[in-house]
């Protein structure tokens, strides 16, 4: 039987993809991030879940019986969604997994490895239409759940983890960042030009207190590829656990 309680979410779900050219990962924020939609075991959906969800015909009032055998029946259940609605989403389904196979690259994915499960770390984009009509973008890192679909390692926000990792800066030995050498050439090349602009006479020195400076301005600021370039450098593996993450 179709869960009428959750009918009109099912049915928004599909809307969402459907007409609004929705993701599965987007429609997977959307549920638990801004209506804070739980199972009845008080349970987010997983993303697998969702997809489940999305691409079963029950809803539109048909089934396979049994699963894979090319028979079909009509169900006795009212359906929760038309025909023309279900295959529009399956359109923009098959749209979305072309687009998810051409590995959309963040800045600081497969940096990290999940420090419950053992999986890599995957992200996510999220966008929020503000009340003077402006769109803030977020980005969310997660655990892939490839080797464990109910790892319970959450999401955190990529300013949060840009903020860990210039903690991390500041303590680690600053030889711990394998491309000193190349951060300490591009400040002496910066401090060189403002010696020649300013007319100053002196040896360019560039302490280590510099090259910190500089790579957490990379984080802030750098290009994802400069960002990507910083820590991949780095000689421990990161680990990211409860939102959390350490080097080992």
């Amino acid at each position: 039987m179709v869960d009428r309680d959750r009918a009109p979410i099912i049915k928004k779900m599909y809307e969402k993809v459907a007409y609004e050219k929705w993701s599965g990962r987007k429609v997977y924020h959307w549920l638990k991030f801004d209506i804070n939609f739980k199972t009845k075991g008080n349970k987010n959906l997983s993303l697998s879940n969702i997809y489940i969800i999305l691409q079963n015909s029950f809803y539109y009032g048909v089934f396979e019986y049994p699963e894979k055998s090319g028979n079909w029946y009509t169900g006795k259940h009212t359906p929760i969604i038309t025909k023309e609605l279900f295959d529009q989403a399956q359109e923009q389904l098959k749209r979305d997994r072309i687009v998810r196979s051409e590995i959309k690259e963040f800045a600081f994915t497969k940096l990290m490895n999940c420090g419950l499960c053992g999986s890599g770390i995957t992200a996510d984009e999220k966008f929020k239409k503000l009340k003077d009509g402006t769109t803030v973008r977020y980005v969310y890192y997660g655990c892939t759940r490839g080797r464990d679909l109910h790892c319970k390692c959450g999401y955190i926000n990529e300013i949060d983890l840009i903020k860990q990792f210039e903690e991390l800066i500041e303590k680690i030995d600053i030889d711990e960042i394998g491309i000193k050498e190349k951060i300490k050439e591009e400040i002496e090349r910066f401090k060189g030009f403002q010696r020649v602009a300013t007319g100053i006479k002196g040896k360019v020195v560039v302490a280590d207190i510099d090259i910190r400076n500089y790579a957490k301005y990379v984080l802030r600021e750098g290009k994802d590829v400069e960002k990507r370039e910083l820590l991949g450098c780095l000689k421990s593996k990161i680990e990211l656990k409860n939102k959390i993450i350490t080097l080992l």
